[in-house]
């Protein structure tokens, strides 16, 4: 993809840099580029450099690695950034992430340092899987749990989705089910309950079905126009809108450069993710 700069950088829907590869990153940013491999061969190098970054969207799973490292403050003070949190509450499926306290607490940490209009919680995938039981789970519950405590620092958006189900994600020691669309109604219907409750706002990402069940789900755009033109604070932001530029079926991301890399994997381990090839 041709993506004319200065533009935004997407770190990253392909890893978490933020909780694993923060000195690359920062020191990449002090040399003005960052090289890294392509989804399908070769290697691609991405300016760095002020004048050809308009802002930064970061994806974590834990920011406390990045809030803590030393350059992190300069860079906040001198760049537009938003930061997708997600937050799920299923260690059955998310072996290596941290205990949910911790997470809530860097956020609470995050949010004091940019802001909490600057972050989306992200829930993200719902998932329905067996247990070594023989009976059929879903990672509903974890959304009520965390819902409260994501509203109590002031974040008032939420993204989700219902897992995918790929190949390389059927054969994993845990076996998921895809969700019927009455269960994907259920489940819409009460979370959007819970989110009133606590004045969250609903986005899904890349499920078009559930924007038909008339909840007032909107859709996520994870690269967003909007949010990144009004969280601008240097005016760098094009008069011009961005492109419309999706991933995939259903999804609704504008324009940014991805600079992440599917190798080295990400050392989460969450037993749904696309990402990672390695997992059993």
């Amino acid at each position: 993809m041709n993506i004319p700069q200065p533009c935004y950088i997407s770190a990253s829907r392909r890893t978490d840099i933020p909780r694993f590869f923060a000195d690359q990153f920062f020191a990449a940013r002090k040399t003005g580029a960052i090289i890294y491999a392509g989804p399908y061969g070769g290697s691609y190098t991405v300016s760095l450099r002020a004048q050809d970054v308009l802002g930064y969207v970061f994806w974590s799973k834990d920011y406390g690695p990045f809030i803590a490292h030393p350059d992190f403050t300069g860079l906040i003070k001198n760049n537009n950034a938003v930061f997708h949190f997600t937050i799920n509450d299923c260690p059955q499926l998310e072996p290596q992430v941290a205990a949910l306290r911790d997470r809530i607490q860097t956020l609470e940490r995050l949010c004091d340092l940019v802001g909490p209009q600057r972050v989306i919680w992200r829930y993200d995938p719902f998932c329905k899987f067996i247990g070594t039981d023989g009976q059929v789970l879903t990672n509903e519950d974890g959304f009520y749990r965390v819902a409260p405590q994501v509203a109590k620092v002031g974040v008032h958006r939420c993204v989700f989705s219902f897992m995918s189900l790929y190949n390389k994600t059927r054969r994993r020691q845990v076996e998921f089910a895809a969700f019927t669309e009455e269960e994907q109604r259920r489940i819409c219907k009460s979370i959007s309950a819970a989110a009133q409750d606590f004045k969250i706002d609903l986005f899904n990402c890349c499920n078009p079905e559930v924007l038909g069940f008339g909840l007032g789900i909107k859709q996520a755009h994870c690269v967003d126009e909007e949010l990144l033109a009004a969280t601008d604070r240097f005016g760098v932001h094009p008069k011009s809108k961005l492109k419309l530029t999706p991933t995939r079926a259903g999804c609704g991301c504008y324009q940014s450069r991805d600079i992440g890399a599917y190798n080295p994997a990400c050392k989460h381990g969450c037993l749904y993710c696309y990402a990672h090839p390695e997992i059993k």
